[in-house]
């Protein structure tokens, strides 16, 4: 018998080694054993991460001697044609070599058929987002109003693009990408079961390589057992899935935030000349500052796969910056990174973001920028004024109207029994013969005074505006002050 890779090898054939996708698995399960089994499926998710395995699976648990039944047999003619491919009533169909109507026409009048032998007749339509829109719609009816033996289950890793009337008539399930940690254990049980010695550094960069995807690990795993002989080292990994050293990048970095532009030149030019194409370092470059910002920032979520030296290197560097230098030069790399896609030269576009990197002198945080100008004061650090708090008391009367001059304020009225007061000379001599002093004015200020204060804290707020946008400027305006226009 000719090889079999491993991707086929050990594919699930039970929903117990469905990976990651409880969520589907459990409700398919249910389903089958309360008897309410639906007649279309549409599986979502990204590529290899076992959409058409659990389709597969369903139709053996409907076709299965012993069932419908959760738990296949795996032993009766049913399970292994199914498991071989080979069984005349589960029909795989490509979407996207039979997307018109003629084959939607086809299959649909082959639809009407009963099974050959099982109970079930399965159609299993991978990539559906590929077909017509007229092919679409002539699956409506039929998708709607099936035979009561016909399911169909459609698979695609672009949901978005099938139309909602399809949606609507079909029982959704969203597969989700498999974590690092479970894939690597996954591949180690599966590598012991074949004698192969594998390191577990290397295990966690073919995770981290293979983006979620079981499929892409299982294809690494093989190139790689073929490269290396037998053996998963770490060397022989990263020499085959073109990953740049880690020591690399940390080097690299290190010199940019250290201000060192030339020396991480320097060390650009050594990946490159190392056989690395400029989108391998923009990507590790990247994968890398995304993980020291998580470190900076105290976040420890996102590095569960890591390896231990790798984690401890992330934590040296990011003891010695700030977050906000790390997060400016994520974006300046970020920036570069999608640059360089459209540029004829992108080896110069990567040189110049490293370059703009080093040049950063302004990255500080929020609790260091300059305070504001009405707490400023010379020589004295601001403090926060309390705000006073009004108190509450008796009402006052309201201030008496204005008096003419030489007339004397009206008194209060009399009340009835009491003599009225005798009216005071309003020009009668103050006793003693002296003048009442009179009221000092209140100096108020000039207008050109007030013109001059605020002219000086417009240009304190111009200072303070140069130093906030300085944070995001690859060259500080304290180069530039001169041939900058407020």
């Amino acid at each position: 018998m000719s090889y079999l890779v491993f991707a086929r090898k050990w594919r699930p054939q039970s929903f117990g080694e469905v990976l990651a996708q409880e969520h589907v698995t459990i409700t398919l399960r249910n389903a089958i054993d309360s008897g309410r089994t639906g007649h279309a499926y549409l599986f979502a998710g990204p590529r290899g991460v076992g959409k058409t395995t659990t389709a597969r699976i369903l139709a053996k648990a409907l076709n299965c001697e012993k069932g419908p039944t959760s738990e296949p047999c795996q032993v009766c003619e049913s399970c292994t044609r199914i498991a071989a491919g080979t069984d005349m009533d589960v029909l795989e169909i490509d979407g996207a070599s039979n997307r018109g109507i003629d084959e939607i026409r086809d299959l649909r009048e082959k639809a009407r058929y009963s099974a050959s032998a099982g109970r079930w007749k399965i159609y299993i339509i991978d990539e559906v987002h590929m077909l017509t829109r007229e092919a679409f719609n002539a699956l409506l009816k039929i998708l709607e109003e099936p035979p009561e033996f016909v399911a169909f289950v459609f698979a695609t890793t672009e949901p978005r693009k099938v139309p909602a009337t399809i949606i609507s008539r079909c029982q959704r399930f969203d597969f989700r990408r498999i974590p690092s940690p479970v894939m690597a254990e996954y591949l180690a049980r599966e590598a012991e079961g074949e004698g192969i010695p594998v390191e577990r550094e290397a295990l966690s960069l073919v995770c981290r390589a293979s983006g979620g995807s079981m499929r892409d690990a299982l294809s690494l795993m093989d190139q790689l057992v073929s490269f290396s002989g037998g053996s998963i080292t770490l060397e022989s990994a990263e020499s085959l899935l073109r990953v740049v050293e880690h020591d690399l990048l940390a080097s690299m970095f290190s010199a940019v935030f250290a201000g060192r532009g030339g020396e991480a030149l320097d060390m650009l030019a050594g990946a490159l000349s190392g056989g690395y194409s400029v989108e391998e370092v923009c990507d590790a470059s990247q994968e890398f500052l995304r993980n020291l910002m998580l470190v900076a920032a105290g976040g420890v979520a996102g590095l569960d796969e890591m390896p231990d030296r790798e984690a401890e290197t992330l934590r040296r560097i990011a003891g010695a910056v700030s977050d906000v230098a790390v997060l400016d030069t994520l974006r300046i790399i970020s920036s570069a990174a999608a640059e360089t896609r459209t540029s004829s030269l992108p080896r110069v576009v990567l040189e110049s973001a490293l370059l703009t990197a080093s040049e950063l002198r302004c990255a500080v945080g929020v609790s260091d920028l300059p305070p504001s100008p009405a707490s400023r004061v010379p020589g004295k650090a601001p403090q926060a004024q309390p705000r006073p708090v009004r108190q509450p008391g008796p009402a006052t009367a309201p201030a008496p109207d204005p008096v003419p001059e030489g007339r004397a304020p009206a008194g209060p009225a009399p009340s009835a029994g009491e003599p009225p007061a005798p009216e005071e000379d309003a020009a009668s001599p103050v006793q003693g013969g002296e003048d009442p002093p009179a009221a000092e004015a209140t100096p108020t200020p000039a207008p050109a005074e007030d013109a001059a204060s605020g002219q000086g804290g417009q240009d304190e707020e111009k200072e303070i505006t140069r130093s906030l946008l300085d944070l995001f400027d690859a060259v500080p305006y304290e180069n530039h002050s001169d041939g900058r226009q407020d």
